[in-house]
């Protein structure tokens, strides 16, 4: 009997030392997950960079007002996944894009009118934004290490190319 005691005394003793290890591990593990989900959004939110980059380069095709309604659903929708991003790593370790709400502001602006088509210095000024867009997502593309950290380098230049774009814009829109 004081035998079958201590073989349930050790048990016991194992669960409860065993329990807590486990729940470490689990907590640790999920922590990855989180980086996971992190690395996932990164992912989503270039693709959606690459595709305004896209819509951005085939703007001499646009002749009116009309036709930039792609280019605002992808400047939406970049907006959207970057200010998430931006929520799951912090404002301290990645910069929130403001050029992409001055972008919105510009092409709002040029569809006000209605369908009507697009003037030589508009479509110049968002040939401008192309171009210095066009350095913001090469940033953009180095942002994240394989471990799914910002890279604190390419945060700062995306902050730099961001602050062009926007004085770019600002003037345009108060023109």
């Amino acid at each position: 009997m004081k035998r079958k005691r201590k073989w349930i005394m050790y048990a016991i003793l194992v669960f409860f030392v065993v329990w807590p290890v486990y729940q470490i591990i689990g907590m640790i593990g999920a922590h990855s997950e989180k980086q996971d989900a992190g690395k996932l959004l990164y992912q989503v939110s270039l693709f959606q960079m690459e595709l305004l980059s896209s819509y951005l380069h085939d703007i001499e095709k646009v002749k009116d007002t009309e036709g930039l309604n792609p280019l605002r659903q992808a400047i939406y929708t970049a907006n959207f996944t970057h200010q998430h991003l931006v929520l799951a790593y912090g404002e301290d370790q990645l910069t929130p894009l403001e050029s992409l709400s001055q972008l919105m502001q510009y092409v709002l602006r040029l569809q006000i009118g209605g369908q009507r088509p697009l003037k030589g210095e508009e479509v110049q000024a968002l040939l401008e934004v192309r171009k210095q867009f066009d350095d913001l997502y090469d940033a953009y593309g180095k942002l994240l290490s394989s471990r799914g950290d910002v890279v604190g380098s390419q945060n700062q230049r995306l902050q730099k190319d961001d602050k062009m774009v926007n004085e770019l814009l600002r003037k345009k829109l108060l023109q």
